[in-house]
């Protein structure tokens, strides 16, 4: 649209600059991007791979997503189509003529995809940083849980009352994964429910979100007067190669664990980052210990059970955060000492019903600092520090 502009109405802003050389400046832009693209898709592939080794394999598909990376090469690749489109446009036609307003519009995505590099090597680092990773894997992680569990007790108790008395009734359909096995991503709840209420039906997920469903294995059973139409049950429950965030709170737990583990590890020696991924557990425990923690259930707008789901109980959350770390440092002062503050501070604040997971976590952090640690150096071990200090 520029170069008909241009060829139809031209302006002239130098006459330095000519037909000819405003094809080559062009092409050079162009070519130039096209090798940039290139340039940068290789840093920030070199980026993701060491955040990958660094954290966890289970973090590459969050460095995928980001929206920067998006943007930035959708940019580069812009300023280079509209190069490529704009030198084939300016030598169709015998006349020669300056396309000004095309030069200016290039020389404008140029900058602009200056700028987007250096925003993308901005954010790629920071989101890089342990703390940033860490901290947004909880956010992510609070609303998982908001989505998972029962929002009051009474709807936790109908929850448990409805998957207790399923065991005394026969499916009248049972829906089986494809021949390769699939791990369970993500559900549409309010759409099962639906589909469910349209058929007068109760829908039960067999597997737990983030759970592997092997090759033929059950996925859902319906509990109702008649079956409902496989494909349509098949929409809402979404299955990949491996597990998200997406509604499976349990997974963020993993994640801060691992990256834990990996700097426990005898060839990183690092409990600071571990030191720092118990902070946000202890935040993510805090979060949760006032949640009903139970089988999931999604009711209708007369109450009416028309979905229900495992999740993962508070013990399982407990042992998920802390075991690993604890077998992995024991031996180091930083993290045992914080993971005693986190444990003194819990059992301190949590509700009644979740202490006993909490104490037997306490006895078994004193079990491993007298295994781990001579008993000359232990006193100091003992002692809880926020900071591990």
């Amino acid at each position: 649209g520029l170069v008909h502009w241009d060829e139809s109405d031209p302006i002239r802003l130098s006459r330095a600059i000519n037909a000819g050389s405003a094809t080559s400046a062009l092409s050079a832009l162009g070519s130039g991007m096209l090798a940039f693209t290139g340039f940068v898709t290789s840093v920030i592939l070199m980026l993701v791979q060491f955040g990958s080794s660094q954290f966890s394999p289970r973090f590459v598909a969050r460095f995928r997503r980001s929206r920067t990376l998006t943007y930035s090469l959708g940019t580069f690749s812009a300023t280079f189509l509209f190069a490529l489109v704009s030198t084939a446009q300016i030598g169709r036609g015998a006349d020669a003529f300056v396309p000004t307003r095309t030069l200016v519009a290039a020389l404008m995505l140029t900058l602009l995809s200056i700028l987007m590099f250096l925003v993308l090597i901005d954010r790629t680092s920071n989101e890089l940083r342990v703390a940033r990773v860490v901290q947004s894997v909880e956010v992510v992680a609070r609303d998982a849980f908001d989505a998972v569990y029962p929002s009051d007790a009474s709807d936790a108790a109908a929850a448990e009352a409805t998957a207790a008395s399923l065991a005394d009734r026969t499916p009248v359909q049972t829906i089986r994964v494809g021949p390769v096995g699939r791990v369970v991503v993500a559900l549409d709840q309010a759409g099962i429910a639906e589909l469910a209420r349209k058929h007068g039906a109760l829908v039960e997920l067999v597997p737990a979100v983030g759970d592997h469903v092997p090759g033929g294995g059950t996925l859902l059973e319906v509990y109702g007067p008649s079956a409902i139409p496989e494909r349509r049950l098949h929409r809402y429950v979404a299955l990949g190669d491996e597990r998200t965030l997406d509604d499976d709170p349990a997974f963020a737990i993993r994640m801060l664990v691992d990256v834990a583990s990996k700097a426990l590890s005898p060839a990183i020696n690092d409990p600071t980052t571990a030191v720092q991924s118990l902070d946000r557990i202890e935040d993510l425990l805090r979060y949760a210990a006032v949640k009903h923690l139970s089988v999931g259930v999604v009711t209708d707008a007369h109450g009416t059970a028309r979905l229900v789901y495992p999740t993962p109980t508070w013990d399982d959350l407990v042992q998920l955060a802390l075991d690993e770390i604890r077998a992995f440092g024991a031996g180091q002062y930083q993290v045992v000492r914080r993971m005693r503050a986190l444990l003194d501070d819990l059992i301190a604040d949590v509700p009644e019903r979740r202490r006993p997971a909490l104490e037997s976590q306490s006895d078994l952090l004193d079990d491993a600092v007298v295994a781990a640690i001579p008993e000359s150096q232990r006193a100091a071990a003992l002692l809880p520090d926020r900071q591990g200090l």
